[in-house]
């Protein structure tokens, strides 16, 4: 019993001596692009085409939007049908940028498509333009939730992140160790 109290009042101790630290650790858009471009390629299986994204760029629109830039490859490959077109092109992609506590997610309100553009004018493009606007509106929630990414930058301190804010000059993350 004696060992117990005494154990206890070391806890008591040290959380009196280490108190809370809270620190912001600023990421800029190279850093950004450097953690999206580990997470990338990214395939996507749209209903009457797959996508296959690269090449991802963080840009800071403005005070209240960021954007992801990826290159993007849109084909519908269906060799029994007689079907094989491909599209390559450009795509940036934005939102505000927030962070659910409980869920420890990152999100994204008010997603849209600030741009879209294919490298050519083809009719294929013009169906893979006109369905991937489809699939985004039927498909995409506000907000768009994303886990922490599992990058080296973000490993050491992932499980203290508290919130993440946008200045429009840094994602600011706020790190609390208790």
């Amino acid at each position: 019993m004696l060992t117990i109290l005494m154990a206890g009042l070391l806890l008591i101790k040290a959380e009196q001596a280490y108190p809370e630290i809270e620190t912001t650790v600023p990421v800029s858009a190279e850093v950004g692009t450097s953690i999206a471009r580990s997470l990338f390629p990214v395939g996507v299986d749209l209903s009457k085409f797959k996508l296959f994204l690269t090449e991802p760029s963080l840009i800071f629109i403005d005070p209240q939007r960021l954007g992801m830039q990826v290159r993007l490859q849109a084909y519908d490959h269906r060799p029994a049908e007689g079907i094989a077109e491909s599209e390559m092109g450009r795509a940036l992609f934005s939102g505000q940028l927030g962070f659910d506590p409980n869920s420890r997610q990152i999100l994204l309100h008010e997603p849209g498509i600030e741009k879209l553009e294919f490298d050519r004018e083809t009719a294929a493009s013009r169906l893979f333009y006109s369905a991937l606007i489809g699939a985004w509106s039927e498909q995409v929630t506000d907000p768009m939730r994303f886990e922490i990414p599992p990058h080296p930058y973000v490993l050491p301190f992932k499980d203290n992140i508290r919130n993440l804010s946008y200045d429009g000059k840094s994602i600011n993350i706020g790190i609390r160790y208790q």
